[in-house]
């Protein structure tokens, strides 16, 4: 989750909105509000996954960036992102 996402998400709890007084209609707005931030958040990993594999699938186009130098950067993105989610499974 990306530092804006989560000013996002720990700003959400302080809206002011009059829904508020009312405990039920308070739950029902929050979770409306939380299934609408997930599938945002969804669609924006997956919009950023896919420019990544563009551009990884196009580092031989960059002067200077041969197959072998390719095939390296594509391993260690690709090590780093493996890490990162054992990581996070933690």
């Amino acid at each position: 989750m990306g530092k804006s996402l989560r000013k996002i998400k720990r700003g959400r709890e302080t809206i002011a909105f009059p829904a508020r007084k009312n405990g039920k209609v308070a739950d029902q707005v929050m979770q409306a509000w939380n299934k609408g931030f997930a599938a945002g958040a969804k669609q924006q990993m997956k919009q950023d996954t896919e420019i990544m594999m563009e551009w990884l699938g196009r580092l031989e186009e960059i002067e200077g960036i041969g197959p072998k130098m390719a095939w390296k950067i594509r391993e260690h993105f690709l090590d780093f992102m493996r890490e990162k989610r054992e990581r996070d499974e933690r």
